[in-house]
């Protein structure tokens, strides 16, 4: 049981420093982050941000770089649990234009 525990708390150190680097994003790869936690589509962000697709890619590889994270389905679980843990959807509390 120790084990598992010492596990449980490394994953759990791990989420909480991927949520603090959320602090290192610029406003419009934060606007992205929270999108892409919508569950948007590159296309959709692009279409929502009135930016190119190219563009939103450029900002995907910056969020995953800062964020430390391998994909896009691991910075938009990043992207949820932060908004979870900050009650509610930030998309909505957060002006995206």
């Amino acid at each position: 049981m120790t084990g598992i525990i010492g596990t449980e708390t490394a994953e759990q150190e791990i989420w909480h420093e991927q949520r603090r680097r959320v602090g290192l994003l610029t406003e419009r790869e934060c606007q992205v982050f929270l999108l892409l936690g919508a569950g948007y589509s590159n296309r959709r962000i692009s279409a929502r941000l009135q930016v190119t697709e190219g563009t939103v890619k450029a900002h995907m590889a910056q969020i995953l770089s800062k964020l430390r994270v391998e994909s896009r389905l691991q910075a938009g679980l990043v992207s949820l649990t932060h908004q979870l843990f900050n009650k509610g959807p930030m998309v909505a509390d957060r002006e995206v234009r």
